[in-house]
């Protein structure tokens, strides 16, 4: 019988469950799939804990209902928000006679790499080497057998916000669930949607969400910066409600039908009303409203990536993802303009919902799957316990 897994994405307006099984080719079958609205979070703040509760609830049993399959343990996608992120130092002397380098040496830098205050309200969920330093020769790749007197390297510290961990845990708990491992969304969803080589250098995830835009800086298999910029989807919706005087569904339609850059013949759009009715705008204010919120989104992921010690001058990889804007045609070019960097849009392929939009929820599931130890007996097998997952994360280095 296939072993199943279940994750759960919290993102700033809906949350997802994913029940999936590997199909025995490297890949996975999607057996269930639930989704929730809910009014999700601004400013690293919940807005309704006891709404979210209920959302998680009905998610999962939308996708159990799917799976005919009945969850007993679930793993949670952490998003940026309520994440901290230490980056440390340390050194270690190779312990075998021949003073080469092996994994338990590893492991111990990892450990000694701990020695600082960990943040106040947080609890550690991801520690992964960024680089390493082989008696004063820094190593782009981990030094497995190599001969060192010393070992020294950058480790980067993921941490949950303990508040927000209690949260999630009491509404699964309600439905009779167990929280395997809480993953890091920024760290799972660069590995999952960043290709390797581009990570060898620092490389930039931007998922735009309805309420945020997280900007995440890669290195290697590391998380080694981030920040939330209080701005979405939603604000798009918002600016064209507000200057086209029609309701939020009107607004978010206009929005999804626009394409960045487009002449069009007839500069005026017919916007369809609740009840049947239209209303006539000019394409021209239409374009003035997303472009020029665009252009702000714009600036500040620029102003986020230089404060995070980006260097535009390098040319450095920029993958968008999310549902903020990603699935507006011509999004990823004026970015591209606005920017002066490429910009990707990537979405690795997926058997079901194989859209930017849901990048997050897939990447947590390939993020548990690869963790998982075969030969577990469960059927809704998650990942390791919390104790393995340094290990786990040096093999994410490796490969």
């Amino acid at each position: 019988m296939a072993q199943y897994t279940a994750v759960l994405d919290i993102g700033s307006s809906k949350v997802m469950c994913l029940i999936a099984s590997m199909d025995g080719r490297d890949g996975m079958v999607v057996r269930g799939a639930g989704m929730r609205e809910y009014s999700g979070y601004e400013n690293g703040k919940l807005s309704d804990p006891q709404q979210l509760s209920e959302a998680i609830s009905d998610a999962v049993a939308l996708a159990e209902g799917e799976a005919r399959r009945r969850v007993r343990i679930i793993s949670v996608g952490v998003p940026a928000s309520f994440t901290k992120l230490v980056l440390h130092g340390g050194e270690v002397v190779p312990r075998a006679k021949n003073r080469r380098i092996s994994h338990r040496d590893i492991d111990e830098l990892i450990n000694v790499s701990l020695d600082f205050r960990p943040p106040e309200g947080y609890e550690l969920i991801h520690s992964t080497p960024v680089d390493f330093t082989v008696d004063g020769t820094p190593r782009a790749e981990m030094p497995i057998g190599m001969q060192a007197e010393k070992l020294s390297g950058t480790v980067s510290h993921v941490y949950v916000e303990e508040n927000f961990k209690q949260v999630i845990s009491k509404a699964l708990l309600r439905i009779g669930l167990d929280v395997d491992m809480f993953i890091a969304v920024p760290l799972s969803e660069g590995l999952f949607v960043i290709p390797e080589a581009l990570r060898a250098k620092p490389a930039i995830l931007v998922d735009v969400g309805a309420k945020n835009t997280d900007v995440s800086v890669m290195r290697n298999a590391a998380l080694v910066a981030n920040r939330t910029i209080p701005v979405g989807g939603a604000h798009f919706s918002g600016d064209l409600g507000y200057g086209l005087g029609v309701q939020g569904a009107v607004a978010e339609t206009v929005k999804r039908r626009y394409v960045y850059s487009l002449e069009y013949q007839d500069s005026i759009d017919i916007i369809r009303l609740p009840g049947g009715e239209t209303m006539r705008v000019e394409h021209e204010a239409i374009r003035f409203i997303v472009e020029a919120r665009t252009r702000e989104l714009a600036s500040l992921i620029a102003d986020a990536a230089k404060e995070m010690g980006v260097l535009f001058s390098e040319k450095p990889a920029l993958y968008l993802t999310g549902g903020g804007i990603t699935l507006m045609r011509g999004s990823c070019e004026f970015m591209e303009k606005c920017l002066g960097l490429p910009v990707e849009v990537r979405m690795p392929t997926m058997p079901r919902l194989s859209t930017p939009n849901y990048a997050s929820a897939f990447s947590v599931m390939e993020f548990v799957m690869n963790a998982t130890d075969d030969g577990v007996p469960d059927d809704t097998k998650g990942a390791a316990p919390n104790g393995k997952l340094i290990n786990k994360l040096k093999n994410l280095f490796v490969n």
